[in-house]
């Protein structure tokens, strides 16, 4: 009876929330080599970063194979960002930041990097160091392009930039809902009213001259956006849920927003219940 005891003890401590291994962010990425002191330093920080989103939300950057490379560009590479600090090479398996972050490792940072909801709930914090707003936005990026790749898509989906609204809205109703599924406040909406979030008319919609930077358009596109991913994320945690959409475009058919997302949130909970994505 005794043997019996220890047993079921070590057995639950074994499954212990406070005993499982958080996988280590040193598994998921390297930096290039050479590395001087501060790419080191930076690098550092990327690491510590990935550990809080680990702890906070989930495993990032799972299922990319192989590590994948942090690097620091200057302006005259081949392989500099040309749209903004950062950017990823799917195709090198490589995240790439201008050199000009490096000087943007002060004293302050490490303390507010070792946790992912602290620093955004203090907008001074966030202010002051907007270097570890940079990083979490890289990472995102990579999680999602990285899953993109993997099924020969990229992210944003194509249909961003289609002219055609059933094609255009969908998508861009991914890209913000993306955006709000990372927030600790959501965007507040009345459920009641789901026939101006979610559309079941399109065609009669853009009829009356919808426009994308209307109210009513804004609506559809930001607020169904979040009320598409929210409850999956609710169910399945933020990365699997980013990884599923990156790999998985939202088709608005027949003109019907309300059908389409019903539809789209089926097969999600298939697949991400079924485990089917990689």
């Amino acid at each position: 009876m005794r043997l019996l005891i220890v047993a079921l003890l070590l057995a639950i401590a074994a499954t212990s929330p406070a005993q499982r291994s958080v996988p280590s962010a040193s598994d998921k990425l390297e930096v290039s080599t050479p590395a001087s002191r501060s790419e080191r330093r930076f690098f550092d920080l990327v690491l510590m970063r990935v550990t809080a989103i680990d702890l906070a939300l989930g495993p990032i950057l799972d299922g990319a194979g192989e590590k994948i490379t942090v690097d620091f560009a200057r302006r005259d590479d081949t392989f500099f960002p040309r749209d903004g600090p950062v950017a990823y090479d799917p195709d090198r398996h490589t995240l790439i930041f201008r050199r000009s972050v490096l000087s943007s490792v002060n004293r302050g940072v490490k303390s507010w990097a070792k946790a992912y909801w602290p620093y955004y709930k203090n907008d001074d914090i966030r202010a002051l160091l907007p270097v570890i707003e940079l990083i979490d936005n890289a990472l995102w990026m990579t999680h999602l392009q990285e899953a993109a790749h993997r099924k020969g898509l990229s992210w944003p989906h194509e249909d961003c930039a289609a002219l055609e609204i059933e094609k255009r809205l969908g998508c861009e109703m991914l890209v913000y809902g993306v955006e709000a599924s990372r927030r600790q406040v959501q965007p507040f909406f009345n459920t009641n009213r789901i026939d101006l979030i979610w559309p079941e008319d399109l065609q009669e919609a853009n009829a009356r001259g919808w426009r994308q930077g209307d109210v009513a358009y804004r609506d559809v596109q930001q607020l169904g956006g979040s009320m598409l991913i929210r409850p999956l994320i609710a169910e399945f945690g933020v990365p699997r849920v980013l990884q599923y959409i990156a790999q998985t475009p939202f088709y608005i058919q027949d003109g019907n927003v309300r059908a389409s997302a019903e539809r789209y949130q089926e097969q999600a909970r298939m697949a991400l219940t079924a485990n089917a994505i990689n």
